[in-house]
C-alpha cells in the first residue's frame, strides 16, 4: 500500500479480513484491529432480526419490516433506531436511573448477547446510529464514548460467512437477509442510492455475471466495505477492508477489493477502469 501512504494513509488506518467460503484462501491484515464500525453495524442488527423473528421473541409488524428493509436498503439512521428498539425491548427517553437503568441497559445489550453466545468476540452492537446526536437514556449509555459501537473485520467478515451459510437464520430468514443484502455491480442508477454505493466501493469493472452482497459504512474519518462476492468462476469468498483517517483517499477500498478479486479470479485482468 506504499502508493497510498504518501496520499495519507497510515499503517493503522487499514484493515483486511478475507474468508474464502470454499476453504481454500483465508487470510487477514490487521484483521483483529477494532474499528467504529459506521454502518456495516446494521448487518448485526438485521441478522438478530431474522433470528429472533424466527424464535418468536421478536414480534413482525408492516412497520418494523419497512424499517428493516430501509436500515439496509438506504441505510437509513432513523429506521435503525426503530429496528434497536424493536429487537431490544428498548426506548429512547429522559435519563433514568436505579433499577430501571439497569433493567434497559440489560435490554439493550440483546444484540451482543445474542452474538456471543454464538462466539462472537471484540465487537460492541448497542447503541443506535445517529443523524445528530444523541440525547437523555441514549446520551448516558455511551458513558462519555466507552461504551461506542465497534467491531473488528473479522468478526463482520465471519457475520457474512455465517449469514451466507444459513448458520444465523433458517431458510426463509436466510434469503430475505441475502435478498436485502444483495447489490448489482453493473447497475446504473443514481449514485446518491446507499445499496448502489455499496457496489461501487467494489470499483469497476467485476467480471460479468459477478455475484455481491455487501454493506459499507462512512462516517466521521472512516470509509468501510464488507462484502460476499461470487465470481463466474465459482469462487466465492468474504471480503472486508476498514479504513480511518483516509476519507481523502477514496481509491483504497476499490484497490484492496480489485486486487483480492483478481486472485480469486486466478488473473490480473480484474483492475478498474481509470
Amino acid at each position: 500500500m506504499e502508493e497510498f501512504s504518501a496520499k495519507g494513509l497510515a499503517e493503522d488506518g487499514l484493515a483486511i479480513a478475507v474468508l474464502d467460503l470454499k476453504g481454500h484462501d483465508s487470510g487477514s491484515f490487521r484483521g483483529d484491529a477494532s474499528f467504529y464500525p459506521a454502518s456495516t453495524v446494521k448487518t448485526f442488527y438485521l441478522a438478530c432480526y431474522e433470528a429472533e423473528k424466527e424464535s418468536g421473541r421478536v414480534h413482525d409488524s408492516p412497520e418494523l419490516v419497512r424499517a428493516v428493509k430501509d436500515m439496509i436498503g438506504v441505510s437509513s439512521n432513523d429506521a435503525t433506531g426503530f429496528v434497536v428498539d424493536s429487537i431490544t425491548g428498548t426506548t429512547s427517553g429522559p435519563e433514568l436511573s436505579g433499577a430501571e437503568w439497569e433493567a434497559w441497559k440489560e435490554k439493550r445489550n440483546a444484540v451482543n448477547r445474542f452474538f456471543e453466545k454464538r462466539g462472537y468476540r471484540d465487537f460492541n452492537a448497542n447503541q443506535k446510529t445517529f443523524c445528530e446526536d444523541a440525547y437523555g437514556r441514549e446520551q448516558a449509555f455511551r458513558d462519555g464514548g466507552k461504551n461506542r459501537n465497534r467491531v473488528t473485520p473479522n468478526a463482520i467478515a465471519r457475520l457474512f460467512r455465517d449469514i451466507a451459510r444459513g448458520e444465523i437464520a433458517g431458510p426463509a430468514g436466510t434469503a430475505e437477509m441475502l435478498g436485502l443484502l444483495s447489490r448489482d455491480v453493473a447497475s446504473e442508477k443514481p449514485f446518491e442510492e446507499m445499496e448502489i454505493e455499496d457496489a461501487r466501493l467494489a470499483g469497476h469493472p467485476l467480471p460479468a455475471g459477478t455475484k455481491m452482497w455487501a454493506k459499507s459504512g462512512d462516517a466521521y474519518d472512516v470509509h468501510h466495505l464488507v462484502a460476499r462476492v461470487v465470481l463466474p468462476n465459482g469462487a466465492d469468498f468474504v471480503l472486508a477492508v476498514f479504513t480511518r483517517g483516509v476519507k481523502t483517499v477514496p481509491d483504497v477500498i476499490p484497490h484492496v477489493f480489485q486486487k483480492v478479486a483478481a486472485r480469486f479470479a486466478g488473473e490480473s485482468a480484474v483492475s478498474r477502469k481509470p
